[in-house]
Order: C-alpha cells, then sequence, then structure tokens
C-alpha cells in the first residue's frame, strides 16, 4: 500500500464514524436496488442530495444556536465539536483529492453553486463551532471588558478574526488556548487551499495563438 493509499484509508475510516455516512449508505443502496437512469433509483439519488444539503445547513443553525446558548453548557461539549470541525475538513479532503465521500464518488468535482454554497456553509459552521469551543474552553488576556456580558462576544470575536485574517485577536491564557487557535488556522489554511484547488481546477489554460 502507497502512502496515497494509506491517506485515502484513514479518511475514508474517519469519514465512516460520521451520522451522515451511515444515513447516506442506506439510502445508497436503496437507490443500487434500481436501475440506472430509471425514474426511481432518480428518485433516490435526490433524496440523497436533500440529506446532504439538509445535513449541513441545520449544522450551521445549530452551531448558531450552541453558541448562544454557551453561558449554559459544560465545557466538555467542546470535544464533539472539534470533532465536526475535523468531520468537515476531512470530507472536503476526501471529495478534492480522491473524489470520495461524496454521492457522485469517482467524479471530477464541479464547481456549481451548489457547492460552492454548501462550502461556506461548512466554513461558517466551522467558524461558530470554534467560537462555542473558545467559550466554554478558552482562556485569553486582555479581553476587553465591552465584549463580557451575559453572552460573552469575545469567542466570537476570535473565531472570527482567525477565520479571516489567520491572526489571533487575543493572546492566549493557557497551552489549550494556544491549540485551539493552532487547530483553527490549520483548518482555515487546509480549507482555503480545497477551495483554491477546486477552482485552480476549473482554469482552462491555453497557449496564445499569433
Amino acid at each position: 500500500m502507497t502512502f496515497t493509499d494509506t491517506v485515502q484509508a484513514c479518511i475514508r475510516a474517519i469519514y465512516s464514524f460520521s451520522p451522515y455516512f451511515w444515513a447516506d449508505s442506506y439510502l445508497k443502496s436503496r437507490e443500487f436496488q434500481h436501475e440506472v437512469g430509471s425514474s426511481a433509483q432518480q428518485q433516490w439519488r435526490s433524496r440523497r442530495l436533500v440529506l446532504s444539503e439538509r445535513y449541513i445547513v441545520y449544522w450551521l443553525f445549530g452551531s448558531l444556536i450552541l453558541f448562544l446558548l454557551s453561558p449554559l453548557l459544560s465545557s466538555w461539549i467542546a470535544a464533539p465539536l472539534l470533532l465536526r470541525v475535523l468531520g468537515i475538513l476531512n470530507k472536503e479532503l476526501g471529495v478534492i483529492l480522491f473524489g470520495i465521500c461524496k454521492i457522485t464518488e469517482g467524479t471530477a468535482v464541479a464547481a456549481s453553486g451548489r457547492v460552492i454554497v454548501l462550502g461556506l456553509t461548512n466554513f461558517l459552521t466551522a467558524m461558530m463551532l470554534f467560537a462555542t469551543s473558545y467559550a466554554l474552553l478558552g482562556q485569553f488576556n486582555d479581553i476587553p471588558d465591552y465584549t463580557q456580558g451575559a453572552l460573552p462576544l469575545w469567542p466570537l470575536i476570535q473565531a472570527m478574526n482567525i477565520h479571516f485574517t489567520l491572526s489571533s485577536a487575543f493572546q492566549p491564557a493557557d497551552l489549550l488556548s494556544w491549540f485551539l487557535g493552532i487547530y483553527q488556522s490549520g483548518f482555515c489554511f487546509l480549507f482555503g487551499t480545497i477551495v483554491i484547488s477546486m477552482f485552480v481546477s476549473l482554469l482552462n489554460i491555453k497557449p496564445l495563438h499569433k
């Protein structure tokens, strides 16, 4: 097994822990029970597409709600949220690098409007998940008083600053906060690389004819 095969196997293994993987696998098995191109097969394919979209969009709304409830949540909630961030990155890497972890496996990635919108939705979801994680686990110095309140805004400011500038808004006060910042920076760097790769693949570069 080559190193590339090992990476692909790891991506598939991580993907298998997602509840979406098991729901889509069931719909996929039902889809393949019908003849390719038949109306029944297309109906099951449509259900898989709807499931994919709803799973991504519901996670966005869920991440917003979790942030609003962060003052009431226990710190252990941050663990599954950070795993969800890893799942987002893992799936995007699988799609771009190997054409896996998606409904039409093995086919080229098409940067359609649907793909771009869902990708941006995942990007915003990750930002809100990091904001909640900062609220639950983060310890930072020099946090302004005006960001404190019943719902502290500094975790959202920290998450937005790293997400869009790759730089921390506040100085971490412990190793765990440093880890969270590095984790988010790594996510944004890799996710940005994925998006750039997707758009570059659309370029049709031809030599100029005199």
